[in-house]
């Protein structure tokens, strides 16, 4: 989205993504026409285990700047880049994403009309965001009318500048911001036509997008994620939450001998997400008259053992790990690990690859 980019182009750039619990960060080279993973790295918290309050960023219009400024500090320390040129996530909870319906006209006459639609839309005054919008789609309605299909995306100014600080303070040189879901749409579908859902399990948060000729059409969020299951397991059990937290990446919600109460405590949680789900699905079915035939699943969450079949018996069409990597070289040696590190740093190499661009 052009409004939110600070541009020049270099042929190196990391991709960070600042979740609630978590720093990821990817570091890609251009050579020749193809994008290269030269380095990666990953900071989790788990203080939040102890503290629901103690996260990077809380599911509200706010980060901790001093905190995330020394954890991301930490990491580059740690990670060793070559490169300070790097582009941002906007999580979806901290920006307003709209798609609106409007009559089809020109580009100018659009324009004027999106004051109104702002207003109409977004819960905060003019003055206060920062918005920029693009047509998606087009259709002729039942009664013959021309409409088009505007992505509106909205994000406050104090939400800008304080990403702006936190790279500032961390010595990085920050050359864009961009809502994760238009990252996620570049490293996992790119020119791709099948429409496609992306579900993206996050700690505190899962969201749940639709991708339909290359366009985000669907947006939307539930509090039920990652954290969701490893509270049931720790009440369930009577542990600690770090420790049903290994539990949860060791056993998944495969059930077996011994392994029974493991899988029941988890499904209800994970079953409240998939519910979720099949409704976006149906909504934007019945919107736009489209099957939705396939379902992505990417962050944290994507790893839980099991969580693929269970899917895609629930929701009755191929469900499948994202791939970040999808557009990306990688370092053979890499090879044993990219299961896991294609679905967790799909965000980061998204954004990664917007730098290059």
């Amino acid at each position: 989205m052009g409004l939110f980019d600070f541009f020049s182009q270099k042929h190196e750039f990391l991709g960070c993504d600042i979740g609630t619990t978590s720093i990821k960060i990817v570091e890609l080279k251009k050579k020749g026409e193809f994008a290269h993973l030269h380095n990666y790295a990953l900071l989790e918290t788990l203080g939040h285990f102890e503290r629901s309050n103690n996260v990077i960023q809380a599911n509200a219009l706010k980060i901790s700047e001093k905190e995330t400024t020394e954890l991301l500090s930490l990491l580059l320390k740690k990670g060793n880049f070559s490169t300070s040129y790097v582009v941002a996530s906007i999580p979806s909870f901290s920006s307003f994403t709209v798609l609106l319906e409007m009559p089809l006209m020109d580009e100018n006459e659009t324009q004027k009309a999106m004051p109104f639609q702002i207003k109409q839309h977004i819960p905060l005054p003019l003055s206060e965001i920062a918005v920029d919008w693009m047509r998606v789609g087009q259709r002729e309605d039942e009664d013959g009318f021309n409409k088009q299909y505007i992505l509106l995306i909205a994000i406050p100014h104090s939400v800008i500048e304080s990403y702006k600080t936190i790279f500032k303070n961390a010595g990085l040189k920050l050359k864009a911001l961009e809502v994760e879901t238009l990252a996620y749409t570049r490293s996992l579908v790119g020119s791709d036509q099948t429409t496609t859902g992306i579900i993206d399990i996050g700690a505190r948060s899962t969201n749940i997008s639709i991708i339909d000729q290359g366009f985000l059409k669907h947006n939307t969020q539930t509090d039920y994620a990652g954290d969701s299951l490893t509270t049931a397991i720790a009440k369930g059990l009577g542990i600690q939450s770090r420790r049903a937290e290994e539990l949860k990446k060791q056993k998944g919600i495969l059930g077996g001998t011994g392994e029974y109460e493991l899988s029941t405590l988890q499904k209800p949680f994970l079953d409240a997400i998939l519910k979720e789900v099949e409704k976006v699905k149906k909504d934007f079915e019945e919107s736009f008259h489209v099957p939705v035939q396939r379902f992505l699943v990417v962050g944290g969450g994507a790893n839980l053992v099991g969580i693929v079949p269970y899917a895609e018996e629930r929701l009755g069409v191929p469900v499948v790990l994202g791939n970040g990597f999808l557009y990306v070289t990688t370092p053979s040696e890499l090879s044993a690990l990219l299961p896991e590190l294609q679905t967790r740093f799909s965000l980061a190499t998204g954004l990664a690859i917007r730098g290059l661009m």
